[in-house]
């Protein structure tokens, strides 16, 4: 009895914990992302959770599970995605990915296992302790941000770097968690969940939630606030109506707390821009529309054999570079890579085919069922329906938008609650099976119990490996940025590919390292033995990592153009095979992304370093072709013109460069060059003096400038300009002998004629 009075203990308190921690847990740390913090808290406690219900159900020889249309439903998404993945092809990504994602077969069998065991240990009154704990974390939320905001410097430990940053997740997540806890708070005051002093606590929470949305001013947040306001007044007065306690103060409250959601939903912009300046925080959000996401599944169930299990969990990403419509190519977000399309049920959708149709379906009319019953039952008390609501307005957000693992992860927790609330108020039943050992129906039960908490045990181990891994990757960038070392950023490296031998950015980092490492040991220019073997050692790793990455996931552009980079390197230094090994590696990237101009960019590149102009030429005007405004191309052409002798097509190109990146140092330079080569120095002095605006110390824009100066007989002007180039080039002595015969006025001789 002990030990079954322990391990409920166990799972009730990793319940209470989620809805504690969920909103306002991250590391304070710049390479743990917030997303990758909530991911490792609720695996960590979903999983212990689980298994101390699992041991409690062991104990008291009894498995209860309530008999509920939601929790039956929701079941078969974790099981769509398992079917989907295995009909798939069995991949690392569509099982665990890099852990944080909810496009996973792990990441669903977690939300799910939250959702169960919410539903079993929030019976009764155990909801009250719940609810509770949501507002105090969620005032931990507000704290958090209104420091950011008043004082931005305060990061966090590297958390929050930006304004529109939030620890609940992206700037849009805080604007739903916030809304849903202004309807949470206020719709809970004075019920059994908020008496006393939690009345006012409640108050506060909402008060300041609502502050804080007019900072944040997202328009669907704003209906989605409205609706759960006319939702809330319509119960009330549906509760009047049939005997309840008069509300009229309420009713009216609801009712202009939706007409100023409404109001904020049109003219939120207007009330943002007389904010003070600090408080103006605007975030620019980007993802595929409607019509992007589903041209991308009409060209996967094109294919007979995916319609029913779609491209496979958390493939969206890969689809999106085979399939996205080549006009995105003339947008700046061209090189973007989504990992969903425009809300996360729709993706579902493409991702798994019609198993995640009915899945979800099913899901969306269990709640819309369970609504039904709330309605036809007019005892259903306010904690109820304040569940429900919260339920359906976080769902409609999964079919709207991408919440983050925080809200995903809140919007199972909030199904168990009101499934638990339906159990407690007598709305639906709890089905009961023994667990003793004395027949084999009882016996496989039991096992399949056990095994199944072992299951998601494995699973979760698997999950904090890639989620660890992952970190370390992100602590590999953070130090070569801020410190330059790349010793510690490749020892970094070596940890996330010893956690976790699967994971391909890792590897593909460590290609880049690799590259950094080569490029310093050959400008070292040490002959000696031991340098030689560090290089070929570096090389063999770097090579081994992209290697690896190809064969990790084969089927992901960046792994292809990484490893097509690496080899491009080598080639340049003159590697046997280099070339070929390049080439194919850039058509496999091809393959993956066909949008994609960079492959052709790259085999450009090639080209070039073998001196075959003609052929670089035709891979730009392919590249261009896919991306019309593609700067590289642009000047690369333009220099192959310049080398044919045909001035004027190269001017037209450099041109184009300067159009499409104007603080693009080198395009002036470019240009520049052009124009003074065609004895045009007044443009060439105009092209060189934007490029050294831009970057003030670019000496070989100066010391054009200062010719084109002196041609255009600005004497004065030129010597500055060669001077100011003379004074980084102190041991030049041709710099200095051209500044002599100008300050003469003698001849500068044939070279600078």
């Amino acid at each position: 009895m002990q030990n079954l009075a322990r391990s409920e203990t166990i799972a009730r308190w990793s319940v209470y914990l989620l809805f504690l921690l969920v909103p306002f847990f991250f590391v304070p740390v710049p390479w743990v992302s917030v997303a990758q913090s909530k991911a490792l808290l609720a695996i960590l406690l979903v999983t212990v959770g689980l298994l101390a219900w699992v041991a409690a159900s062991l104990n008291s020889s009894e498995f209860r599970f309530p008999k509920s249309p939601l929790l039956i439903a929701a079941a078969l998404v974790p099981l769509a995605y398992l079917i989907s993945a295995l009909a798939t092809g069995v991949s690392w990504e569509s099982f665990t990915g890099d852990g944080r994602g909810q496009d996973t077969v792990v990441g669903f069998v977690l939300l799910y296992v939250a959702f169960l065991i919410s539903a079993e240990v929030l019976g009764g009154s155990r909801s009250i302790p719940a609810l509770r704990l949501l507002i105090i974390g969620s005032l931990a939320v507000i704290a958090v941000q209104i420091t950011h905001l008043v004082v931005p410097s305060f990061t966090f430990g590297g958390a929050l770097t930006l304004p529109a940053t939030s620890i609940v997740g992206s700037w849009h997540d805080l604007g739903i968690f916030l809304a849903f806890m202004v309807f949470m708070s206020l719709a809970l005051i004075r019920t059994s969940i908020l008496q006393g002093y939690w009345n006012l606590l409640a108050f506060i929470v909402a008060l300041a939630s609502l502050g804080l949305l007019v900072v944040i001013n997202f328009g669907d947040v704003w209906l989605g606030l409205s609706g759960l306001s006319l939702f809330s007044a319509f119960f009330l007065y549906r509760s009047q109506q049939s005997g309840g306690p008069r509300n009229v103060r309420g009713i009216v409250l609801w009712l202009l707390c939706a007409a100023v959601s409404l109001g904020m939903y049109f003219g939120g912009n207007v009330v943002q821009a007389r904010l003070p300046a600090p408080l103006q925080v605007v975030q620019i959000e980007v993802r595929p529309s409607w019509q992007g996401t589903f041209a991308i599944g009409q060209q996967i169930f094109a294919e007979p054999t995916r319609i029913f299990f779609g491209s496979g969990p958390n493939s969206f990403l890969r689809e999106w570079g085979i399939h996205k419509p080549l006009s995105v190519n003339e947008t700046q977000f061209w090189n973007t890579d989504f990992y969903y399309g425009v809300g996360f049920i729709p993706t579902s959708f493409v991702t798994t085919g019609i198993l995640g149709l009915i899945a979800w379906g099913a899901v969306c009319v269990a709640l819309l069922w369970s609504l039904y019953r709330l309605l036809r039952d007019p005892s259903a008390g306010a904690v109820r329906t304040t569940l429900m609501g919260g339920a359906l307005f976080l769902t409609l957000f999964h079919a709207l938008y991408v919440p983050g693992s925080a809200l995903s992860l809140l919007t199972f927790l909030i199904f168990g609650a009101l499934v638990s609330e339906e159990l407690s108020g007598g709305a639906i039943r709890e089905w009961v099976v023994s667990l003793s050992w004395e027949t084999w129906k009882r016996r496989i039960f039991a096992g399949a119990l056990a095994l199944g908490g072992l299951v998601v045990f494995a699973g979760s181990v698997q999950a904090v490996r890639a989620l660890v891994s992952d970190a370390l990757v992100n602590r590999a960038v953070v130090e070569y940025n801020t410190s330059q070392d790349l010793a510690r950023a490749s020892r970094a490296i070596s940890w996330a590919v010893g956690v976790l031998p699967h994971n391909d950015r890792a590897h593909r980092a460590g290609v880049e390292l690799g590259l950094l490492k080569l490029a310093q040991l050959s400008r070292a220019g040490d002959a000696s033995e031991s340098a030689q073997t560090q290089l070929q050692t570096t090389l063999t790793s770097t090579i081994e990592h992209g290697l690896a990455a190809v064969s990790i996931e084969s089927r992901n552009y960046q792994n292809w153009l990484t490893l097509a980079r690496l080899y491009g390197e080598l080639a340049g230094v003159g590697v046997k095979d280099a070339e070929a090994s390049a080439r194919n590696a850039y058509a496999q990237a091809r393959e993956n992304n066909p949008m994609s101009p960079l492959p052709y960019l790259g085999e450009a590149q090639l080209d070039l370093g073998k001196g075959d102009d003609s052929a670089a030429k035709a891979n730009l005007e392919t590249a261009l072709t896919l991306k019309q405004n593609l700067a590289a191309a642009h000047f690369l052409l333009s220099q192959i013109y310049a080398r044919a002798g045909d001035l004027a097509k190269a001017r037209e190109r450099g041109a184009s460069v300067i159009q499409i990146s104007p603080q693009d140092s080198l395009g002036w330079y470019n240009l520049g060059t052009i124009f003074y080569a065609e004895k045009n120095y007044q443009d060439a002095a105009s092209s060189f003096e934007q490029a050294v605006a831009i970057q003030n110390n670019y000496a070989n824009a100066i010391f054009l400038l200062g010719l084109s100066y002196y041609r255009l007989e600005r004497r004065d002007d030129a010597l500055r300009a060669l001077k100011a180039v003379a004074a980084f080039n102190l041991e030049d002595a041709t710099l200095t002998d051209l500044i002599g015969k100008i300050e003469r006025g003698a001849d500068l001789g044939p070279a600078f004629r």
